[in-house]
């Protein structure tokens, strides 16, 4: 999934793995949904955001993964050491989204 400006590109496949799947979309960060749906096995394959809107994939895998966590971070500049530290705790980036303000 992809965005430019308020365009939005998605690709969607067939047999990817997964068993359902939602998109939880929102003006700002869609926190409680996210976690909700953390709670139920959920986990996020993809996001994009155009400067009003941000969306998040939330993808149930058809077997279960044993010992997987995510997290998301909302920052200003790119968490370099927020990474490093992570990558310590074998954590690993999955998806990375900038968004730029709008212009018209």
């Amino acid at each position: 999934m992809t965005t430019t400006g308020c365009r939005w590109g998605v690709v969607m496949s067939r047999n990817a793995g997964f068993s359902d799947q939602v998109v939880e979309l929102d003006f700002l960060y869609p926190s409680e949904g996210i976690h909700r749906r953390w709670e139920s096995g959920y986990r996020i394959p993809s996001m994009a955001a155009t400067p009003d809107q941000a969306a998040f994939i939330l993808s149930f895998p058809r077997r279960k993964i044993m010992d997987e966590t995510q997290e998301t971070l909302r920052t200003s500049a790119f968490p370099s050491t927020h990474v490093k530290e992570k990558w310590s705790k074998n954590h690993y980036i999955a998806s990375c989204v900038m968004v730029e303000p709008y212009v018209d």
